[in-house]
């Protein structure tokens, strides 16, 4: 009977410790924006723990949302930054929320997202960066802001590249007039000496 007793208990510990969990776990979403991987387990750490292992910390606002089965990418539009300056726009991936660490960001809801690790499953391409629901799983966004030293403005992008560039229609330009111009001097050197030669001794 004790036997049975003491069995009983533990199931209902265990029931009480998942349903804390999973209480846990709404009120984060709720906390933080976005939409946590409850059967994630992530090694807990501190604000400054978190700050210091960041590629980046972004305060921004997604404009666009696209999910698939392993996960996401976000367009977000960047209001400042730490540890590094940004571009004004850029792509956040994360895995799917399923158990795989991922968040899913919020369209049109302003938050502070730390960049990183992206999840289990995914990886990120080149000019893209991650996110993750265990570094992003603290609500005390002021300590990890303190820690993460001055904000940077984003860097302003548009489509159209900057003068000089190789690409640019002002550079092909100048690249044309310098092979006219070389090719110009060149005739005029041929027949210089063209003339030279057939003059008698």
């Amino acid at each position: 009977m004790a036997d049975l007793t003491r069995t009983s208990r533990t199931v209902w510990t265990r029931v009480v410790v998942l349903i804390a969990g999973l209480a846990a776990c709404v009120a984060l979403s709720s906390t933080v924006g976005t939409h946590p991987a409850c059967a994630c387990t992530c090694a807990p750490g501190t604000a400054e723990q978190i700050a210091d292992r960041a590629g980046a910390i972004i305060v921004g606002t997604p404009i666009s949302v696209r999910e698939d089965a392993t996960g996401s990418r976000s367009v977000v539009r960047v209001s400042r930054s730490y540890k590094r300056r940004m571009p004004q726009i850029i792509t956040i991936v994360s895995a799917s929320p399923a158990g795989a660490c991922g968040i899913t960001l919020t369209k049109g809801q302003t938050q502070t997202i730390v960049l990183g690790w992206p999840g289990g499953g995914v990886t990120t391409k080149a000019g893209e960066w991650g996110a993750s629901l265990c570094d992003n799983m603290t609500a005390d966004t002021s300590a990890l802001i303190a820690h993460a030293g001055p904000a940077f403005s984003p860097i302003k992008t548009s489509g159209t590249r900057p003068a000089g560039d190789p690409g640019s229609s002002s550079s092909s330009r100048s690249y044309i007039g310098i092979g006219v111009a070389a090719g110009v001097g060149l005739l005029l050197a041929g027949g210089t000496a063209l003339v030279l030669m057939r003059r008698p001794g």
